[in-house]
């Protein structure tokens, strides 16, 4: 579990702040489902934008200044739930591991989904560009009917969760489930390939920038699945360490048995 933020009672953090201490402010905001970015111990706009969340949805002024008000806040609000460094895969303790309105959609693939998108409820703009593909919920990018976001909309919990599933349903089950070995795998494979379509997109199957992936699947080498995700983290990037942490964690769902 993370400590409480140990920040000296004149010391500020905001927009531009740097060192080990932004750094355990983004670990603790992404703990708590708040998307700072990359942990990288830059307090950048992506950073300001969760704080911001944060503060609104304790009552605070939203300023997007971690005082001592807010820190305090944050350390109240680490108290009241349990919070892991690693993410820890869990298999869906429920009656089904499937569901959506198909029934088809592997669930702890969605867990594993939210775990490393972090969920924001007021549109925000792509950390990369500063702009569009402006984002909103669990990362989705566009409303059900396809059309954009923009800045300064909000979605409620219950709207965030419902967009993902059906966006999953609508726009990523239906094209990885045409993989040749998709009915071979059970719901936990399933879900580690969900979550890294999610992510680096549905159509990744048999694309010449995928052939270790394709390879894999086709043969059902899976004493190399761990090897092959991790090969698609970006190496050299900013966001390496964070994309790492993911693939890891899918290869771990995707090797974890169902008892």
């Amino acid at each position: 579990m993370f400590s409480p933020l140990s920040l000296d009672t004149n010391e500020i953090l905001k927009l531009g702040s740097k060192g080990v201490e932004v750094e355990q402010l983004q670990e603790i905001l992404s703990s708590l489902h708040f998307n700072p970015g990359e942990v990288d111990g830059i307090f950048g706009g992506q950073t300001l934008i969760a704080v911001k969340q944060f503060q609104q949805q304790q009552g605070l002024p939203a300023d997007g200044i971690v005082g001592v008000t807010t820190q305090n806040a944050l350390s109240a609000a680490l108290q009241n739930q349990p919070v892991v460094i690693e993410p820890v895969v869990k298999v869906a303790q429920i009656s089904s591991l499937y569901g959506g309105t198909s029934g088809k959609l592997p669930l702890p693939g969605v867990d594993l989904i939210k775990q490393f998108e972090g969920c924001n409820l007021e549109v925000y703009p792509d950390p990369r560009t500063n702009g569009k593909p402006y984002t909103v919920g669990w990362g989705s990018t566009c409303k059900k009917d396809g059309s954009q976001w923009v800045l300064g909309e909000t979605i409620t919990q219950a709207e965030a969760d419902d967009l993902l599933i059906s966006q999953l349903e609508q726009n990523y089950l239906p094209v990885i489930a045409k993989i040749p070995v998709w009915n071979e795998l059970n719901v936990n494979q399933q879900g580690a390939l969900l979550s890294f379509s999610y992510n680096l997109g549905a159509y990744f199957y048999g694309k010449p920038n995928f052939t270790s992936i394709t390879r894999v699947l086709q043969n059902k080498q899976w004493n190399q699945i761990e090897d092959t995700f991790v090969k698609y983290r970006n190496p050299g990037s900013n966001v390496e360490t964070g994309l790492k942490r993911r693939r890891l964690a899918e290869a771990k769902l995707f090797l974890t048995p169902i008892n």
